[in-house]
């Protein structure tokens, strides 16, 4: 089976603006918790599944604009913000849904001699999202 290119095929929503001209990187993830529920009469070790915890991490060059936008709430954390990614192979669109359950979690500008100045944050998501296939 054949990859699928990310560019042209991958864009990213915050609030309700469209990143994708400023990211080149779009990494979602969902980490699931294990707890030990492991008792002294268990044969080995017993887990369950906590809620997952999702994130989204982005960058790419750093750019004025979207700044302005990501800025406002590293400064003034604590608002939910809506975010969306969507992943296409050409055919089919997988969108992820988050209405007002994300907030800038991390954000950071890298200038480096010789170098473009690069920005990266993470989105961190509350509950899970809306999953659509079209």
């Amino acid at each position: 089976m054949a990859g699928y290119k990310s560019q042209g095929n991958t864009t990213v929503t915050y609030v309700t603006t469209e990143i994708t001209d400023f990211v080149n990187q779009a990494d979602m993830s969902s980490t699931l918790a294990q707890i030990d529920v492991t008792t002294l009469g268990d044969t080995g070790k017993v887990n369950i599944v906590d809620a997952a915890e999702w994130s989204i991490n982005i960058g790419g060059p750093w750019h004025p604009t979207l700044d302005a936008l990501l800025a406002v709430d590293v400064i003034t954390p604590g608002t939910k913000r809506n975010a969306v990614v969507t992943y296409s192979n050409g055919t089919s669109t997988v969108t992820y849904t988050w209405t007002a359950n994300a907030e800038v979690g991390s954000y950071s500008i890298t200038p480096t001699a010789g170098g473009a100045i690069t920005w990266s944050a993470t989105l961190t998501l509350s509950g899970a999202p809306v999953r659509t296939v079209v």
